[in-house]
């Protein structure tokens, strides 16, 4: 804290000459009555907040800083990341509302988008290979709903859609993923293993995409996963593996979800329940140290709704507001 003494004829006066020279925001310490009647008057430099408790004093922060860090902190951000965002919205100079605004494009700016899911062209010949989406992930991370919801959309485009399920041991799924491709009209098949999935995709000619929905594995099952990896790799198609997460999945989850399903290669993240969160930061910071694109974010249950396509937009909105907006 720097302390500035200025003299004045009175105590007024004093306090006059030290707002001009330090500022309005100039803080009054202490004043005396000089033996020759003027008066001196200690003031703090108002570029400094005073110490308090012995600590340290710190710079004062521009205007909308904290804000920005209030947000942050709300969404679940780590430390790291809420003072990268502030020295970002503090070198940009941006204040006020416009602090939100640099903040919104830092953190939007930090996580990649992936592409759209590739499909053949629609004039294309009825017995091209179809486009794969599999879909993998730890169990109860809403594979089943998501695939239902990418299906849906693919439908209302016009697209011809088929649906199947590797996910044998859960009770119900299957029935699950027949309600919706019933709804949607759409073919559904089982596979039980690798060989039956390459066989039902090889007679898979006359549609645009084949979405699979697999069964939810625990990331430290080393040889389940090495079983679904090695399904997926019989299907000699144009595979796109995409990787699900939920929102309220912690940190070290996140990372050990990351880790054991790497040798299923995904192309790209799909991130669920963010209706589910308040703090659902993390799993996009996950993304961005993992250097992986995400593809769709989901908000809620309903397949015709609560779907959107990932953007820098929505990344924001995670961040700055903990949901999408």
């Amino acid at each position: 804290m720097q302390i500035h003494r200025v003299r004045g004829r009175d105590l007024r006066d004093a306090l006059r000459r030290a707002g001009e020279q330090f500022g309005a925001a100039a803080l009054l310490l202490s004043h005396e009555v000089l033996p020759d009647g003027d008066v001196m008057v200690a003031v703090a430099d108002p570029v400094r907040t005073v110490a308090t408790r012995g600590e340290l004093a710190k710079p004062a922060r521009s205007t909308g800083l904290d804000d920005v860090e209030r947000a942050l902190v709300r969404s679940g951000c780590s430390r790291e990341w809420i003072d990268a965002a502030l020295a970002h919205v503090e070198q940009s100079g941006a204040r006020g509302a416009y602090a939100l605004d640099a903040a919104a494009a830092w953190v939007g700016a930090r996580v990649a988008v992936a592409p759209s899911p590739r499909l053949p062209s629609r004039d294309a010949a009825t017995n091209n290979q179809p486009s794969v989406l599999a879909f993998v992930g730890p169990t109860g991370v809403g594979k089943t709903t998501t695939l239902a919801k990418i299906a849906s959309r693919m439908v209302r485009l016009g697209r011809r859609v088929a649906l199947v399920s590797m996910d044998t041991q859960r009770p119900g799924a299957v029935e699950q993923l027949a309600a919706y491709a019933q709804a949607m009209q759409a073919p559904l098949q089982v596979a039980s293993n690798g060989p039956a999935l390459a066989r039902i995709l090889a007679l898979s000619g006359g549609r645009d995409c084949v979405l699979i929905d697999t069964t939810g594995r625990s990331p430290r099952d080393a040889q389940a996963l090495a079983e679904l990896t090695s399904s997926l790799a019989q299907t000699r198609a144009s595979l796109s593996t995409y990787l699900v997460l939920s929102a309220g999945a912690s940190a070290a989850a996140l990372a050990e979800a990351q880790r054991g399903f790497a040798p299923t290669k995904p192309d790209a993240w799909i991130v669920t329940k963010l209706d589910e969160t308040r703090a659902p930061a993390p799993v996009l910071e996950a993304a961005s140290r993992a250097k992986a694109p995400l593809a769709f974010l989901c908000d809620g249950p309903d397949i015709d709704a609560h779907l959107e396509r990932a953007s820098a937009e929505r990344f924001a909105d995670v961040f700055l507001r903990g949901r999408l907006a």
